[in-house]
């Protein structure tokens, strides 16, 4: 498990909140996962169990795929879409 550093919000900008029922994310879903108040990876959701249950997902910075269970207590934030142009 890797730590990353993330940029300061700005003023104003709303608190996310974490998903509770995973069943409701989708597959392409830019999402963080954390873990005991500290972001533990983030990437692409891959594949998601029906039931929300498990998902697994395709790191950022090529750390390859890996597989999370919802019973593990994780919090699982979506990424808003960049803004940045190309």
């Amino acid at each position: 498990m890797n730590s990353r550093s993330h940029m300061a919000k700005p003023p104003g900008s709303p608190t996310p909140e974490p998903i509770r029922n995973w069943s409701t994310l989708s597959r392409t879903d830019q999402v963080e996962i954390h873990y005991h108040g500290r972001v533990i990876t983030s990437g692409r959701i891959d594949m998601l169990a029906m039931d929300g249950s498990v998902l697994w997902l395709q790191q950022d910075e090529g750390q390859g795929r890996a597989l999370f269970l919802h019973s593990d207590g994780l919090r699982v934030y979506r990424r808003q879409p960049s803004t940045k142009k190309h």
